[in-house]
């Protein structure tokens, strides 16, 4: 790639001790493997612990507006809690509305279970599109967190980058 898509991977959860790190980093390196700026954001850095609309100003959400302005799209890594995502997220997520329209978004679930955050994903995709994201086909499971092993979804996390890569490139070049 000549000029490499800002895809930035958003860790969608706060909690002390998560697991969902270790998949947070994995597919930041796996996108900047396959040619994407793909810096790792964390909501940490973000988690103000009130809802700030997108209308109203605020200084704790300039860094992220201004990131999102720029991107070509976004990846979110979140945890499933008590079959959702981590109220944190939403309210980061929720801190912008016209910096998200018309790119597309990747959501990878992770769970301590066998199902990888099913029900995550499924949610984030409804609540994206509602920013006028458009939300990939593909996405990535990653299940049994705790015994994370990488190289079983460097096949999947192929197919998700190349569905990315294109899906990046046309909005792109439509917006």
């Amino acid at each position: 790639m000549e000029n490499k898509l800002l895809i930035p991977v958003l860790l969608g959860t706060a909690r002390e001790g998560r697991q969902s790190e270790k998949a947070a980093i994995y597919v930041s390196e796996q996108l900047i493997a396959a040619g994407f700026d793909a810096p790792l954001v964390d909501v940490r850095d973000y988690a103000v612990g009130v809802t700030t609309p997108p209308w109203i100003p605020s200084e704790a959400f300039a860094s992220w507006k201004e990131l999102m302005g720029r991107a070509d799209g976004l990846v979110i890594v979140s945890p499933e809690y008590n079959h959702g995502y981590p109220g944190e997220l939403k309210i980061v997520l929720d801190s912008l509305m016209a910096e998200y329209a018309r790119k597309p978004v990747g959501i990878c679930g992770v769970s301590s279970g066998g199902f990888g955050g099913v029900r995550v994903v499924e949610q984030l995709r409804l609540v994206t599109i509602n920013f006028q994201m458009v939300p990939l086909k593909a996405t990535i499971q990653f299940s049994n967190i705790e015994t994370f092993e990488s190289a079983k979804y460097d096949e999947g996390v192929k197919k998700f980058c190349e569905e990315l890569q294109w899906m990046a490139t046309a909005l792109k070049n439509a917006r």
